[in-house]
Order: structure tokens, then sequence, then C-alpha cells
């Protein structure tokens, strides 16, 4: 993996940023295509994001954007999910 990583990054900034940048545009699209539809499109999403982060800050504060955003919707479900939980725990267990 070492090596793949010392190679990809001694590959010269004109093929690189250009392939980094169709291949995540690519994976977002492929994304939000797939948003109306079961199955994981905002996984996709995210991925593409993360693939175009390796290259370019703009993708890295939008990532770290979406992170947030995931943490703090997880911070604000927690309360919720401990109580549905239990709820399922006593209806089958009783």
């Amino acid at each position: 993996m070492h090596r793949a990583k010392t190679w990809w990054k001694r590959t010269p900034n004109t093929v690189r940023k250009p392939f980094i940048f169709i291949l995540g545009f690519t994976i977002v699209g492929v994304g939000i295509v797939l948003l109306p539809l079961p199955g994981p499109g905002w996984v996709i999403i995210f991925a593409g994001f993360a693939i175009l982060a390796t290259e370019f800050s703009f993708a890295e504060r939008v990532r770290d954007a979406l992170i947030n955003i995931l943490k703090k919707l997880a911070d604000y479900c927690k309360p919720y999910w401990h109580r549905l939980k239990t709820t399922f725990n006593r209806w089958f267990h009783s």
C-alpha cells in the first residue's frame, strides 16, 4: 500500500487532480441520482466528497460540514433511539 501511495503522490498534478476531480464528481453525481431510490445515496455522496477531499480544500470543507451535520443528527436522535430500543425490548420480552 505504501508503494502505491508513494507512486500516486509522485504522479504529476496535471494528471492526478483532473482524475480525482472527474472520479469524485462522478461518484457524487451517482449518489445524487440515487437519492430518491432506496439505497445508499447519501453514503455514495459522502464517499465522493472523501475522494475529492484528498486533493481539493473545498471538498475538505464540505466533507467536514457533512460530518458535523451527521454528528449533530446522531446526538439529536440518541435519546429517541434509546427510548425506542427500551420499548421494543419490553414488547418482545413480555
